[in-house]
């Protein structure tokens, strides 16, 4: 019976996340859900494990959550921070400006530019910042902005892979599995390029005939710099918290200690504290916590083990198959649940599949490409592809559908099968 309910909430709790009744959002949703569970099926102490604390029955909790959100929370300040005062639209222009009116050179040069501060900053800030820059350059020079918005797309999502802090979804992983912060971009490292190398010459091929080989732009300027000092001490801070989480991790220091002193000394510094924190997503983080402990009823009624044991009873010892086996799926899922949820569920899925210790770490860096390239496939895999449609619709520009999958269904399991290759010859070793 608690199985039976376990699996109505979540079912519940999903339903409110797509069809967002009115004057509810994705955080509210979540959190309804989270009551609910509450109320019938969890005790106290699942409610602490959920939330990533200790008990005498769960020593080791399957996700910290509290480090995550802390880490996804300030992450969001030094980011928003690089944002604000002009820095990645820097880039961007920068990047667009270096192409000399050559189409093929703007489009290498638009998945360069968004790929590298992907790394940095993540897929959904990137795509807010430097969505307006390529359409507002495209209408300016009267060239189709289409490749270069799919090439921004794809590139944003494949790029948010090799760093432990790159994503929400690689910190949830990573916490989950115990992953090594530098072995992290060690083993994801090659397959994000893999990947990365199969979307940009499919669509290349693509859009081989709506890429011109010339245009005249009226737009010649590049976007300033708004504050260079505040700028040079954001990404000091930035490159120090990726150093720094390292060597936390390594210490067995939560990651999030490392984030929140970063994040502290430029709200000190910038003395714009309750504006800086307006600019943290609140709705994310209180989503991330409802839906976990709505995947915690899963876990205490048997849902998760069950699952678990049917998921992998059908999948090979081969750890190629497995590995793209559980990356397709992953990504296939993120499209029916959004790229959050599906990881939340998958981590305690796989965790209670009594895989050995190899084939355990395998799956969870499958989960991470499944987590991000499934984004790839349609806009509501995750919340990069929603922030995407919405920001360029503002700008008089929209894609459909039907477009979206047939580009999508093409390139991302080529993408996701170079990505797995790769990360099972890693495995072997």
């Amino acid at each position: 019976m608690s199985q039976i309910l376990a699996i109505a909430v979540f079912v519940f709790t999903y339903a409110l996340i797509v069809l967002k009744p009115k004057r509810i959002n994705e955080a509210h949703a979540a959190l309804i859900g989270a009551i609910i569970t509450i109320v019938f099926l969890l005790k106290p102490s699942n409610v602490l494990e959920a939330l990533g604390i200790s008990t005498p029955d769960m020593p080791v909790p399957l996700v910290t959550t509290w480090n995550v959100v802390i880490i996804l929370a300030t992450l969001m300040v030094i980011s928003s921070l690089l944002d604000d005062y002009g820095f990645f639209e820097y880039c961007a222009s920068r990047a667009i400006h270096a192409s000399k009116n050559s189409g093929y050179r703007l489009f290498l040069y638009t998945y360069l530019v968004v790929s590298v501060i992907s790394l940095f900053a993540g897929n959904d800030v990137v795509i807010l910042t430097t969505t307006p820059i390529i359409l507002i350059f495209c209408r300016n020079a009267r060239i189709n902005p289409k490749p270069y918005m799919y090439a921004s797309f794809f590139a944003a999502n494949t790029f948010s892979m090799p760093l432990y802090i790159g994503n929400l979804t690689n910190i949830l992983i990573g916490d989950s599995f115990s992953l090594d912060y530098f072995g992290f971009t060690k083993y994801m490292f090659l397959p994000t390029l893999a990947a990365a190398l199969v979307n940009y010459y499919l669509l290349k091929y693509i859009f081989r005939k709506q890429i011109p080989e010339s245009f005249s732009s009226l737009d010649n300027g590049v976007v300033p710099i708004r504050n260079k000092s505040l700028v040079t001490l954001g990404l000091m801070v930035l490159l120090s918290v990726i150093i720094l989480g390292g060597v936390a991790n390594y210490m067995k220091i939560p990651i999030s200690a490392v984030t929140l002193a970063g994040a502290l000394l430029l709200l000190i510094y910038e003395r714009r504290i309750a504006y800086r924190l307006k600019r943290v997503s609140w709705n994310v983080v209180l989503f991330v916590i409802g839906l976990f402990i709505v995947v915690k009823g899963l876990d205490v009624s048997g849902v998760a083990s069950a699952l678990g044991n049917v998921m992998f009873a059908g999948i090979s010892d081969n750890i190629l198959i497995a590995t793209f086996s559980v990356s397709l799926l992953s990504a296939f899922m993120c499209n029916l649940l959004n790229n959050i949820p599906m990881t939340t569920m998958m981590l305690s899925i796989v965790q209670h599949a009594s895989l050995t210790q190899d084939m355990n770490t395998a799956m969870g860096y499958a989960l991470v490409i499944g987590s991000n390239l499934g984004a790839n496939f349609t806009t509501f895999g995750a919340l990069a592809g929603i922030l995407w449609l919405e920001s360029a619709r503002r700008y008089g520009w929209s894609t459909t559908m039907t477009d979206l999958l047939k580009i999508g269904f093409f390139v991302t399991p080529i993408a996701i099968l170079g990505a797995s290759i790769v990360l099972a010859i890693e495995m072997s070793f």
